[in-house]
């Protein structure tokens, strides 16, 4: 009996994932911090092969099409009630790396006329810095620090976290929490308020994320269909 419950404990930490991990290369490779969708793919880290978007009515959706690691295209869908297109984009962006100490730089430039959207990333093991080439002095950066994964923007000041349940390791939330100053310069913790969920499982060659990110907006009248509810984003990535 004490072998068979050792080799189902096996088994089962077999499929675990460690949501920090996943979700620390999720935000370091994929661009960028107001990409919404986020389809600017790092080539050779994660590797999606579809994403599924709702919000009340409204369906997102991407196909990415690879040639090995070579991003060839991505397909978009979206459709709302009886509304909807479908496009298929050729990446029109390069990116060149290089070794810098102990980290990995990525530039990434687009055509001329979309120069103000080339950036430039610095990826670490633990840590990843995203600056915008025509706003040099603003970074937004992720780092593990005690398995937990801190997120930073130097313009906007926050306390973002987003850490493990305690309960399932396959479930990570992303919060932020808030501080109440006095003005003798004493702090007042406030509590947190959970922004986004990340859930990871595996099934047969896929890793899949989902995603939860509820509504906070307050509404003088009712959205329609097509917005102002909560979002699920569900990812597929193909196992490295």
């Amino acid at each position: 009996m004490k072998h068979f419950l050792i080799l189902t404990l096996a088994v089962l930490n077999a499929h675990a994932v460690d949501c920090v991990r996943e979700t620390f290369e999720y935000f370091a490779t994929q661009y960028m911090p107001d990409d919404d969708i986020r389809t600017y793919i790092l080539p050779g880290k994660l590797k999606p092969d579809s994403l599924h978007q709702q919000e009340k009515s409204l369906t997102y959706t991407i196909k990415y099409h690879w040639n090995g690691n070579h991003l060839d295209n991505l397909t978009f869908t979206h459709s709302c009630l009886d509304k909807g297109n479908k496009v298929t984009v050729v990446p029109n962006w390069k990116v060149d790396s290089a070794k810098v100490g102990k980290l990995k730089k990525y530039t990434w430039t687009f055509p001329s006329e979309n120069a103000d959207m080339n950036f430039t990333v610095y990826h670490g093991k633990d840590s990843v810095d995203i600056v915008r080439n025509e706003d040099p002095d603003r970074h937004y950066t992720f780092y593990i620090k005690n398995d937990t994964i801190r997120e930073l923007d130097n313009w906007i000041p926050r306390n973002w976290i987003i850490y493990r349940d305690p309960k399932d390791e396959n479930k990570c939330y992303r919060a932020n929490r808030k501080e109440k100053k006095f003005g003798n310069g004493s702090v007042l913790k406030v509590g947190e308020e959970i922004y986004t969920t990340y859930e990871y499982e595996t099934r047969g060659d896929f890793l899949i994320q989902k995603i939860f990110e509820p509504n906070r907006n307050r509404y003088v009248k009712p959205p329609g269909p097509c917005d102002g509810g909560d979002k699920y984003t569900t990812i597929y990535y193909m196992k490295r």
